[in-house]
This record gives structure tokens, sequence and C-alpha cells, in this order.
């Protein structure tokens, strides 16, 4: 968000009200339960009964549906400053987030990713693997990259077996040590890769934040969450500035911290 932007600001998203509380703007993640569960900032002068009937959906005493707020924050709120209406398609895809990739980095082995030692290529194996590899500093992240597993496998419901897939392991120090650790029990294919940050230093950078009652990027964080295979801390504040993201990397390096504002200029 560029510091001068003036307002009024757009957000699209779940908004849901129930006895327990009037309309809000759900952030970080919603329970699929019937009714839906989450929380956020409570939308003021939004009416439900002020929407189509076929926007949203009712049980019990909860009302739910994706809308495009027009507002600006008061407080911990926000204040509407036009009708809000439905969310189409369009808004929603653009506000979907981009599917992970759990790809390996690492080239691809000459002959195909194989297990080295069928034999130490189980599910005991990795976990010891895991274990051992947190274990050094500078861990990053492990992860399980299953793309060379055929249609038909899945089919068979062998996804998940050791002998298919790649163990990955991420760590900002020494790419060998790293190997050699996570070999002398794994014998399944391997990739170890460089991590950016480890995990250390993003837990670190979240609990840092969390105990600041979630205000050090300049305004309070609606959510807080360390998103390990993208190697940063994600934080959402109502209203983030341009400044305010500057003051985050200044305090804990460039990257580490992605801060995103639920306020925008509106589309168009």
């Amino acid at each position: 968000m560029p510091d001068g932007h003036p307002g009024p600001f757009e957000a699209v998203g779940f908004v849901l009200q129930d006895a327990s509380h009037g309309p809000q703007l759900c952030v970080g993640g919603t329970a699929t339960s019937l009714p839906p569960l989450c929380g956020g900032p409570d939308v003021i002068g939004f009416d439900f009964s002020s929407q189509p009937a076929d926007s949203h959906e009712a049980v019990g005493e909860s009302r739910y549906g994706s809308f495009v707020l027009t507002g600006v924050p008061r407080g911990e709120a926000i204040e509407l400053t036009a009708p809000a209406r439905p969310a189409d398609p369009a808004d929603l895809e653009q506000e979907s987030a981009p599917e992970p990739s759990f790809a390996s980095p690492c080239p691809e082995p000459l002959g195909g990713w194989k297990p080295l030692d069928p034999a130490r290529a189980t599910e005991e194996a990795q976990q010891a693997a895991s274990a051992k590899a947190r274990a050094v500093p500078g861990f990053g992240l492990v992860w399980i990259d299953q793309s060379m597993v055929t249609p038909e496998e899945v089919a068979a419901e062998a996804v998940n077996d050791p002998l298919r897939y790649v163990l990955n392991v991420s760590t900002t120090g020494d790419l060998a040590e790293m190997e050699s650790v996570v070999r002398s029990v794994w014998g399944g294919a391997l990739c170890v890769s460089a991590a950016a940050h480890s995990e250390a230093e993003l837990t670190a950078a979240r609990d840092a934040l969390d105990q600041a009652d979630r205000s050090g990027a300049g305004s309070a964080l609606l959510d807080l969450q360390v998103d390990p295979l993208a190697g940063q801390v994600t934080a959402t504040a109502l209203l983030a500035r341009e400044s305010d993201q500057r003051r985050l990397d200044e305090r804990f390096g460039s990257g580490v911290v992605r801060l995103s504002s639920l306020l925008r200029p509106p589309a168009g």
C-alpha cells in the first residue's frame, strides 16, 4: 500500500456473523464446519438483509458469504463508505493464493530419482532423517516431493511409498554437512538445497512480533504465521503501508517478514 493513499480502500473476502458477533471479515483461514467458523475485524455498516438472498447462506443464527467491501479503518474495524456487493468469480480469483510448489530444486540425477539404498528408504528412516536434519544448525525445512509418482500409483495408494518420493531438506549452513547427516539414516532419493532463512530465524521473528502484541509492523497484525516453504513469516494488518514493510525489513532483514494489507486501493 503506498504511504500517501488517502482511501477509501477495498477488501475482498468472506464475511460472517453469528450469535456471538456481528459481521466480521474473516482473516487467517476459515474452519469448514457448518456453519463455518472464523474471525477478523468488525465491518461497520454491513447488513446481510440488504444483500441479494442468493449472495449468502444461513445456518441457524449464522450468515456468511463472500463480498467486496469499500471503506476506511476505524480503530480495529472497517467502516463502509459505500454499499458492499457480492464478490464475483473474478474478484475471488484475484484474492486466491498460488498453489505452493513442492518440486525438488536440485537437478534431476542422471537416470532419474532413485533410492541409493532401498533397504533404508522406509517411513521409519524418513522420520529419523527428518529429526536429525532439524538438529543441525541452520535447518530450514524438510518436505517431500511426490511429483514422480504416476497417476496409476496414486490410484493404487502408493503415493506415500518412500521408494517413490524425494526427501527434501534445506539449510542455511553447509549443504554437504547436512547431506552427510541425513544420509547416515536415509537411503531414498534426496535433495539438499540452500534456504534463505533458517527455521529458527523465522520462528524468532514471528515470536518477536507476537510478543509485541502484534504491533511491531506499525499497525496491529490480524494474522501472523511462519510459511516455511516460502522461507518467510507472513503477516497481515488491517492497513499496511510501504513504510511498515520497510520497518520490518530494517528490523529483521529483507524478506524475512512479508507484510500484506487487508485493505487495498480499489481495483481499477
